[in-house]
């Protein structure tokens, strides 16, 4: 309970009263990332939690007993059998309503019912951005206001971001209606079209490159690891999301007898979680596809397999990791031997291979803000993908089945993203020409037992 506790400050008013001072107190527990009370003792969950003495001082008698109020008014109406069991679920703070959704969400994952990428999410969406606000708050005591407060919060991320956020709160606030902690959603009662409009956010622009640019790339990546030149191309080329490339085996390749066309199958993602490697469906249903590569790219990929080291192998990573660790000359840009063991990781390679690449052909690269000079978006890993699209549509390859090979869940998409690269008239597919003509092919990656060209891997 809080309470109000005067005393004279030393000054005096102008008819000789001392000028008083009206400190409110109350000892208020001692909360976690999700709202829930600390304990005292880290081996008894269920013990005494930890609390703190906290004060607020108001120069007004009024104000003190109105902050008092506010701070003893913890008795909420609710639909409970017993008033006991009413105003301890409503008393509940909003974190353990979010703590027991998201356990709801990894039960999905158990089940196939949905991604763990999903549920990972959602969490990080509640730890960042909703907890530090609403996360200590009563269940009950959580008002359309306080959702308004939590939207103002927001107001430096992106429309996007901010849908996301909104709409894993709704939800938490929707299961605790479900289990009787309150009477309504407070959340349904806010206007978040008028919210969500606060600020001007610039819309995202993507990045694609020329094909001049893509030679320019790939050219660098090959002076440090010729490997990854060949898989710069690929990526530009069959226009794969950075999950779906970790996650190509060597049976995902399908190649022509004489070795001149090859599809590439896109059936799973891998992703890399605490070092550990984990495999999962792809994005969406229509994200499953066949992807035709260009004839030239084709021919340097049937070479490329030829000579990779688990070539025998139909389960071995398409492209390799790195080790740990690697030897620099003086003067050298250090050169990390291959790890053909493991899938590569795309984060790593984007900071490591890509980014450096992107500078030295003089690409705009994302810098942090400064005190003196304001974030910059420059290019990134997933705008190799935008650059399959951006060059197919200026080839004239129909839009539906550059949407098709892109796995987009609906060719509306394809459109809003792409839609200003589209000519006024298209062909069926277009045969995209090799950006590196003229260069000599990168050399082998390694000796290796050459994989005959009529073989189909799988």
């Amino acid at each position: 309970m809080a309470y109000i506790r005067a005393h004279a400050t030393g000054k005096t008013h102008a008819n000789g009263k001392p000028v008083m001072r009206y400190e409110v107190c109350w000892r208020e527990t001692v909360r976690d990332e999700f709202g829930l009370p600390v304990p005292i003792n880290a081996d008894n969950a269920d013990g005494p939690s930890r609390s703190r003495l906290r004060s607020q001082s108001f120069t007004v008698a009024e104000d003190a007993e109105a902050r008092r109020s506010e701070l003893n008014a913890t008795r909420f109406s609710n639909t409970h059998t017993s008033p006991s069991q009413a105003r301890a679920a409503a008393e509940e703070p909003f974190g353990r309503y979010a703590l027991a959704w998201c356990d709801t969400a990894d039960a999905k994952v158990a089940r196939g019912a949905l991604k763990a990428n999903t549920a990972a999410e959602y969490r990080r969406l509640l730890v960042g951005y909703v907890l530090p606000t609403l996360g200590p708050k009563a269940i009950a005591s959580v008002t359309p206001a306080d959702c308004e407060a939590l939207l103002v919060t927001l107001h430096h991320l992106s429309p996007k971001t901010i849908g996301h956020v909104w709409a894993v709160t709704r939800r938490v606030l929707k299961y605790a209606v479900a289990h009787g902690a309150i009477a309504f959603n407070p959340a349904d009662r806010v206007d978040f079209g008028s919210a969500r409009a606060m600020g001007d956010h610039a819309r995202f622009e993507h990045h694609p490159l020329t094909a001049d640019q893509v030679s320019k790339v790939a050219a660098i990546v090959g002076e440090r690891y010729r490997v990854y030149e060949v898989m710069t191309l690929f990526l530009v080329y069959s226009g794969v999301r950075a999950a779906e490339c970790s996650g190509l085996e060597l049976r995902d390749l399908t190649f022509a007898d004489d070795g001149t066309r090859c599809t590439v199958t896109v059936r799973r993602t891998k992703e890399r979680r605490s070092g550990q490697w984990i495999t999962t469906t792809p994005k969406s249903k229509r994200s499953r596809r066949t992807v035709p590569l260009p004839g030239w790219l084709a021919v340097r990929m049937a070479r490329y397999v030829a000579t990779h080291p688990r070539a025998d192998d139909p389960t071995a990573p398409v492209w390799p990791s790195r080790v740990n660790g690697g030897a620099r000359a003086k003067g050298k840009t250090t050169t990390v031997p291959y790890d053909w063991s493991a899938p590569v990781f795309m984060p790593t390679w984007y900071e490591t291979v890509l980014k450096p690449a992107y500078a030295g052909a003089g690409l705009p690269i994302s810098s942090p803000a400064t005190e003196t000079t304001p974030a910059t978006k420059g290019v990134r890993c997933h705008d190799l993908r935008h650059t399959f699209a951006v060059l197919h549509l200026m080839a004239g390859t129909h839009f539906m089945q550059v949407s098709r090979w892109l796995g987009h869940a609906t060719y509306t998409i394809t459109l809003d993203r792409y839609g200003d690269w589209i000519p006024t008239e298209a062909s069926a597919v277009a045969e995209l020409a090799d950006p590196t003509r003229g260069r000599p092919l990168p050399a082998s990656p390694a000796k290796a037992t050459v994989l005959p060209f009529r073989r189909q891997l799988g």
